[in-house]
C-alpha cells in the first residue's frame, strides 16, 4: 500500500520549509512577484531553482536535497564564528517582502525592521504548534524574541525548518513518533497502551475483571483505570481510597503523569495520609514529578500550593508563573485562577481577559464569570449566551451560579431584552438545583412566602419552614443573613400571620 505522506505547508503545524516560505509570502506587499522560486533562491542565497522542485520542497513530499542542506551546514558552521555571515540573506528577504533593494550593514538595523519582526513572531508561533519542535528549542526562540533580536532569531528558525525538520513525514510515522515522544519519559512501553487499547474497544461484559487481570500484569494504563474507577466509586457504590491510591501508585511507579497528579491531589484533599506537613511535601514531590512528565494540572496544582503556602513556603509571585504556564497550554483551571487573583486585586480589565478566554474554551465556572461581567454592564442578551454556556458542562462541572443568575434576572420576573417570559415554575427549577447555594434558598423563601400569602395553602407554610431549616443549617448562615431575610419578608405583603422565625 502507498504510505500517505503529511503536505507540511497544509497548516501552520509544521515549523517547515514551505511554511517558513509561506509566511514571507504573506508578509510580501506584492504577492505576485514573491513567487515561491524566487524566495526560495533567496534563503539558500543561489540564482535560480526549478519550479516544481521547489514546490515538493514546500509541499513535503521530498527530502530537501542535500546540496541545499549542505549550504546550510556551511552557513551554520561561518555563523558560530561571524554572525554577520546571514546579512545578505535576510536583505534580500526584506527587499522581497518590500519590493525595493536593502543593503543594511549592520544586525542592529535589520532588527529595527518591522516585517522581519512579523515574519519571526509568526514562525515563533508556529514553532509552538509543531509537536516535533523540542521544548529547549522553543525556549531558545523564545529568549531571542522576548530580546527582540529578530536577526539571530529567523536564523535560527529558518535553520531548524532546513536541517532539522524532518521531510517527508509520513502518517504512519507520525502517529508513531507522537506515541513514543508522550511516553519518553515514563516506563511506559508502548506495547503498555496497546494491551489497555485492545481490552478497552473490544472488551464486553467482563471488562472489569479483564481490567484487573492486566493491572495484575502490571499495566499501567488499566492500574491507572481501576484507581479511577475506585475514586468514583463505580465498583462498591461509594469511594474507596484506599483502593484507588494502590492502583495510582502501581501506574505513578512506571511514572504514568496523571496517576502521579492524583496522588498528589488525593493528599492535599485530605482522601489519604493524616493532612500532615509531611504529607503536604510528599504532595509536592509527586506534583513535580507529574510536572516534569508533561502533566499541566499538576502545574496548576503547584501554583495553588505555592500561593497557599501547602508544603511549601508561600511565594505569589511562582504561584502566579505556574498559572501562567499552565494557562499557556489552555489549561481552563489555571485561566480562572488567574482571573480571581486578578478580581481579588481589583485588576477587572486582567481578570476579564482570563475569564474570557476559558470561557471560550466552554469551561462552565468561566462562561458564568463572562455572565456576571456582561450583566452588570447592562448586556443582559449576551449575559444569558454565556450563563447558558455554562450550563452545557457535565453536572458535576456545572456553575451552581449559572442556575442562580438564569432564575433571578430572567425567569423570575422575565426579560425583554432576551424576549424570555417570567416563568416562577423554571425559577424554581433553577434554584433547586442550585440550592447548596444560600442564596437560592433565600430566593425560594420569598417565592413560597409569597404563594402562602395570596393562597392560604398550608403546603406553601410546610415549604417555608422546610426552607427556613436549610437556610438556618447552611455554613453561611449568620446574623446578616438572618437581617438581610427578615427585610426580605418585610417587604412582602402580610395578608396572614405566619408562623416562620428567624
Amino acid at each position: 500500500m502507498e504510505r500517505k505522506y503529511v503536505k507540511l505547508n497544509d497548516n501552520y503545524s509544521h515549523l517547515s520549509l514551505g511554511n517558513v516560505i509561506s509566511v514571507i509570502k504573506d508578509e510580501s506587499k506584492n504577492k505576485n512577484s514573491a513567487i515561491q522560486s524566487e524566495v526560495f533562491c533567496a534563503l539558500f542565497n543561489i540564482d535560480y531553482m526549478n519550479e516544481s522542485t521547489v514546490n515538493n520542497y514546500c509541499i513535503g513530499s521530498r527530502s530537501i536535497g542535500n546540496d541545499y542542506k549542505q549550504i546550510y551546514i556551511n552557513l551554520k558552521k561561518q555563523y558560530e564564528k561571524d554572525n554577520n555571515i546571514f546579512i545578505d540573506i535576510i536583505c534580500n528577504i526584506l527587499s522581497i517582502i518590500n519590493g525595493s533593494i536593502y543593503d543594511l550593514k549592520k544586525i542592529s538595523s535589520i532588527n529595527e525592521q518591522s516585517s522581519l519582526k512579523n515574519i519571526c513572531n509568526k514562525l515563533y508561533n508556529i514553532s509552538k504548534n509543531d509537536f516535533y519542535v523540542p521544548k529547549d528549542t522553543i525556549s531558545k526562540f523564545r529568549k531571542l524574541l522576548k530580546s527582540e533580536n529578530y536577526y539571530n532569531l529567523f536564523v535560527e528558525l529558518i535553520t531548524y525548518a532546513i536541517l532539522e525538520k524532518k521531510q517527508p513525514l509520513y502518517e504512519d510515522e507520525r502517529t508513531k513518533n507522537v506515541v513514543e515522544t508522550l511516553l519518553q519519559n515514563t516506563d511506559i512501553s508502548v506495547t503498555d497502551l496497546q494491551n489497555f487499547l485492545i481490552l478497552e474497544l473490544n472488551e464486553g461484559i467482563n471488562f472489569s475483571h479483564s481490567l484487573k487481570r492486566l493491572a495484575n500484569d502490571g499495566n499501567p494504563y488499566a492500574n491507572y483505570h481501576l484507581a479511577v474507577m475506585e475514586y468514583r466509586g463505580e465498583f462498591s457504590g461509594y469511594p474507596r481510597y484506599d483502593k484507588a491510591y494502590e492502583y495510582f501508585l502501581n501506574a505513578a511507579n512506571n511514572n504514568h503523569p496523571s496517576a502521579c497528579w492524583m496522588i498528589g491531589n488525593m493528599i492535599i484533599k485530605g482522601k489519604i495520609g493524616s493532612n500532615s506537613e509531611k504529607d503536604h511535601k510528599e504532595a509536592i514531590k509527586y506534583f513535580e514529578k507529574a510536572k516534569s512528565l508533561g502533566n499541566i494540572a499538576a502545574i496548576n496544582s503547584l501554583g495553588l500550593c505555592y500561593q497557599e503556602g501547602i508544603g511549601v513556603k508561600k511565594d505569589v509571585e511562582k504561584s502566579l508563573k505556574l498559572f501562567k504556564e499552565a494557562a499557556n497550554k489552555n489549561y481552563v483551571y489555571a485561566l480562572n485562577n488567574l482571573g480571581i487573583y486578578y478580581e481579588n486585586h481589583n485588576n477587572q480589565e486582567e481578570a476579564y481577559k482570563y475569564f474570557l478566554k476559558s470561557a471560550n474554551l466552554n469551561e462552565s465556572f468561566a462562561c458564568n464569570k463572562i455572565g456576571e461581567y456582561k450583566r452588570k454592564v447592562g448586556n443582559k442578551k449576551e449575559a444569558f449566551e454565556y450563563y447558558q454556556k455554562a450550563l452545557e458542562s457535565s453536572i458535576n462541572e456545572t456553575s451552581l451560579w449559572a442556575y442562580y443568575n438564569i432564575a433571578k434576572y430572567y425567569y423570575l420576573e422575565g426579560d425583554l431584552e432576551t424576549n424570555t417570559s417570567k416563568d416562577i415554575n423554571k425559577a424554581i427549577d433553577y434554584f433547586e438545583k442550585s440550592n447548596s447555594l444560600i442564596e437560592s434558598l433565600e430566593e425560594l423563601l420569598s417565592i413560597y412566602y409569597e404563594k402562602y400569602i395570596i393562597t392560604n395553602n398550608s403546603d406553601y407554610l410546610n415549604k417555608l419552614n422546610y426552607y427556613k431549616n436549610l437556610i438556618e443549617l447552611h455554613p453561611n448562615y449568620n446574623d446578616d443573613v438572618k437581617y438581610l431575610i427578615e427585610e426580605k419578608l418585610k417587604n412582602i405583603k402580610i395578608k396572614n400571620k405566619i408562623n416562620i422565625e428567624f
